[in-house]
């Protein structure tokens, strides 16, 4: 074939050619303005955000996840991937803020998408569980994070989330339940775990009479945690419950070697079954190395008001030598007390002034404060209110506690 003959070849394939690069450029100059587009949009939703009009952002932000999820070019795949992450963000604002009905909006929505890949999908699916969660909205919390598990194999987050549901709901069969798949992976947070829910149930059965089942739960509480000081001291109630004033000491001893604290919640029940078995004297001596040890101001005063009753010098003696190594104000209220009972003078000062100066400081101070989260609170929980945390709830150290 001749070069005049190839001719009009040649000229087609140069007009096909500049036909392409052009409607390349077309192409490339749609898609970039359409991207400043989105971007204009981006910028006026953040804006309105910034402005405190989250209403508007939000519509901004919906119609622009419904643009993109409309697209399947390879372009707008990477940006429906960096819409969603937006989206996400976006979600967990709101819910931070409190604004749950936007959360579960944005989640929502992007759980509604064609186009969502596995990860994206469990990402999307727990942020909107964590929002029914945070709403109160237990029911449709509890099927999406039961679904998390599935889709999840050894993901210990959802199982978390579910044992704070069935921890509201006071469901302890179904949260032991829970807990129960942690024990590979953290064995001792789940023996905690274990041993308070087991607590729980001892504490329903001996609400409702039922000792079998109240000591079948102690033993899975001592079995999960061995020396746990709830543990010990329901087996202290339940012993008084049945009469057994020896065995209930023995339990709230052991509570209070494993937990001194422990001593402000039993003391007063170690007290009355000592009294009862005539056993004072066993109760002193023990009281005598207790606080030695541990510092507690509630054993020094126990300890000094008992040896008061016999020999109020000797009582007075005690707590003064105790506060010489520990002034409380609890301690200090107690003397005044002391000295105002068996009729000592405090110096010039009234001691019956003194004494309701220092039981009104007293009451208006926390006496137990969340180690976790700092709730304070006038009575102890084992569950803190505030953060659902167990074991945090302590005394108040310093002046102002025990």
């Amino acid at each position: 074939m001749s070069i005049f003959e190839m001719l009009p070849l040649l000229l087609l394939l140069v007009v096909a050619l500049g036909i392409g690069w052009a409607l390349g450029k077309w192409q490339l100059s749609r898609e970039l303005k359409r991207q400043d587009h989105l971007a204009n949009h981006y910028f006026k939703g953040l804006n309105y955000l910034l402005n405190e009009e989250p209403d508007k952002a939000i519509e901004i932000f919906l119609q622009l996840a419904e643009r993109k999820s409309s697209r399947t070019y390879r372009v707008g795949r990477q940006a429906s991937h960096d819409v969603i992450e937006t989206h996400l963000a976006l979600g967990s604002l709101f819910r931070r803020r409190g604004e749950m009905d936007k959360a579960i909006r944005f989640h929502k929505h992007i759980i509604a998408q064609p186009h969502l890949n596995e990860a994206q999908r469990t990402l999307a699916l727990r942020e909107l569980g964590r929002d029914y969660l945070q709403a109160g909205l237990l029911d449709r919390a509890e099927r999406l994070f039961s679904e998390l598990i599935e889709r999840e194999q050894g993901d210990v987050q959802p199982t978390r989330q579910l044992m704070d549901i069935y921890q509201q709901e006071k469901d302890w069969a179904k949260a032991i339940e829970q807990a129960q798949h942690l024990q590979v992976q953290e064995p001792e947070e789940s023996g905690l775990l274990l041993a308070q829910y087991n607590c729980e149930l001892a504490e329903q059965a001996l609400a409702r009479g039922d000792t079998e089942a109240a000591q079948k739960a102690l033993r899975q509480a001592k079995r999960y945690k061995p020396g746990h000081a709830r543990a010990l001291m329901l087996a202290g109630d339940m012993a008084r419950l049945q009469g057994d004033q020896a065995d209930a000491i023995a339990e709230y001893i052991k509570a209070c070697e494993s937990d001194p604290e422990a001593f402000v919640l039993v003391g007063e029940l170690m007290l009355d079954a000592h009294e009862q078995l005539d056993r004072v004297d066993e109760l002193i001596a023990w009281l005598d190395g207790f606080w030695n040890a541990s510092h507690m101001s509630a054993a020094l005063i126990m300890l000094a008001t008992l040896r008061a009753k016999r020999e109020p010098q000797a009582g007075v003696a005690t707590l003064l030598d105790g506060l010489a190594q520990r002034v409380t104000i609890v301690g200090l209220e107690a003397l005044v007390h002391m000295l105002h009972e068996h009729g000592m003078s405090l110096s010039e000062v009234d001691p019956e002034l003194v004494g309701r100066l220092m039981s009104e400081l007293r009451k208006a101070q926390s006496r137990y404060r969340c180690k976790q989260c700092g709730f304070s609170s006038s009575e102890h929980h084992w569950l803190c209110p505030s953060c659902r945390q167990w074991d945090t709830t302590r005394l108040v150290q310093g002046p102002w506690g025990d």
